[in-house]
């Protein structure tokens, strides 16, 4: 809890800096890179902390196979189901609800865009950070396991959150500075607070899914599902039901996390804006919530904040019932 009062008063703090700038026509120099260079700051201590964990490199046999393809069946389901809800509830590929929009009407998401337009610029942006962030992890994991030592590792997770709240201030700027956060969300409305919901519906799904086809019974998947990427707590929880549940459920998370992070961009210029917070689960309101930001808009970052505040809140009570039921 008190991360999440930490994460939204700076957040709300860099919205009036951008607010400020916005009213003064002013504007901030070099935005864009800061946020690129604090986005791969972030990813490398993430993946510092990975190849530092003797656990999970140890781990990465068959119970990290079991959590790999756990991880793709629960990303494809969610992924889908926020298509299918963001179309029902008649958001484009943008995120936006036009006015007018009816519930499972049409919308013109699916026009063809010119070719050499701004969207092919952006695409090309995003391309180029999603190949930064795929060599970033890389990098971070490797230096995590051969040459960091144990006392940088042991600050990592303060470096994690000082990282983090830049990012997030930053966010909170492009908030302020464009201007249309008020109007977008009187156009979404109540809607926005719908996908956090289709995400337990889509675990609930894909749990069921993945114990058909992999070696863990249904009890157990539930268990692994709920934790929605929060892997500081969920394994932590479970450890007293299983021990193998909770190593399982700590590198699905891991994956899940991570794999979001490489996939934000190319959902985002292929699938949708809103399906890029589906993805990741709870780290839609801090880790992954810059990459959402870059590859989206301003305001779909504000809709992922809530989704993932929302999850967040959910994980320990979802995790106690599947654990005792």
């Amino acid at each position: 809890m008190t991360s999440l009062l930490l994460y939204i008063a700076v957040t709300v703090a860099g919205y009036f800096i951008g607010a400020w700038f916005k009213k003064n026509e002013r504007q901030i120099p070099l935005a864009g890179k800061m946020q690129t260079a604090a986005i791969i700051a972030l990813v490398f201590l993430m993946g510092s902390r990975i190849g530092a964990n003797e656990e999970i490199v140890a781990s990465l046999g068959s119970i990290g196979l079991i959590s790999l393809a756990y991880t793709a069946i629960i990303m494809v389901i969610t992924c889908a189901a926020y298509t299918a809800a963001r179309r029902l509830l008649g958001f484009d590929r943008r995120g936006v609800r036009h006015a007018g929009a009816k519930a499972g009407g049409s919308v013109a998401e699916d026009c063809p865009k010119e070719e050499g337009g701004p969207e092919d610029e952006a695409g090309a942006g995003l391309n180029q950070l999603t190949l930064l962030i795929v060599a970033f992890v890389a990098v971070g994991i490797a230096c995590g396991y051969f040459l960091l030592p144990e006392g940088f590792i042991a600050v990592t997770g303060d470096l994690l959150t000082i990282t983090l709240c830049i990012l997030l201030v930053l966010i909170g700027i492009d908030i302020g500075t464009e201007g249309t956060l008020a109007a977008n969300f009187r156009r979404a409305g109540w809607r926005v607070i719908v996908f956090p919901f289709v995400s337990m519906i889509a675990m609930l799904i894909a749990s069921a899914a993945a114990a058909l086809v992999l070696p863990l019974g249904l009890q157990d998947s539930l268990c692994i599902g709920s934790g929605f990427a929060w892997y500081s707590l969920a394994p932590a929880m479970l450890a007293e039901y299983s021990t193998r549940v909770s190593a399982i459920s700590f590198m699905h998370n891991v994956f899940r996390e991570i794999i979001g992070i490489l996939l934000i961009p190319v959902v985002a210029r292929r699938i949708g804006y809103i399906e890029c917070y589906g993805m990741p689960g709870s780290p839609s309101m801090d880790v992954c919530l810059p990459v959402i930001e870059r590859a989206t808009s301003s305001d779909v970052a504000v809709y992922s904040f809530i989704n993932g505040a929302i999850l967040s809140a959910a994980v320990p009570v979802l995790v106690s019932l599947f654990m005792n039921l």
